[in-house]
């Protein structure tokens, strides 16, 4: 009796199956937010949070967009970057875009792709301010 109810124990717990979430796996989810960019003489320059819900990190290893024939990711300080970890703002690391294809006009917006070294392409909305 005994070794019947412990195979009916096993058989019924052997089909439960438990399915991770995204943090339990440790796998990065990063979400864009308050994009904005601020036309800033020929170009604009794109500032933007981005909040991470993984344990590890990742890696902006590029950036491109349709507005500009050229993006390029640079310190607070104006110096290029070829890799940069995380919060985006006017002191720290942000976007600049320069030889605009199209006039950027107030409230217009902006979508820059972030390329993520373990995600991939990142979409980023920015409203021209």
């Amino acid at each position: 009796m005994l070794a019947a109810a412990a195979l009916a124990g096993a058989i019924a717990s052997g089909g439960c199956v438990h399915y991770p979430t995204v943090i339990e796996a440790g796998g990065t989810m990063i979400r864009p937010d308050k994009g904005r960019a601020v036309r800033q003489g020929p170009g604009a320059v794109v500032y933007f949070e981005l909040k991470s819900s993984g344990k590890y990190g990742d890696v902006i290893t590029a950036v491109h967009t349709s507005v500009a024939r050229q993006a390029q990711l640079v310190s607070g300080s104006g110096e290029p970057l070829t890799r940069v970890v995380m919060s985006f703002t006017p002191t720290g690391p942000h976007v600049v875009l320069s030889e605009l294809t199209r006039p950027l006009e107030l409230g217009d917006t902006v979508i820059v792709t972030l390329v993520l070294e373990k995600t991939g392409g990142l979409g980023v909305i920015a409203t021209v301010e």
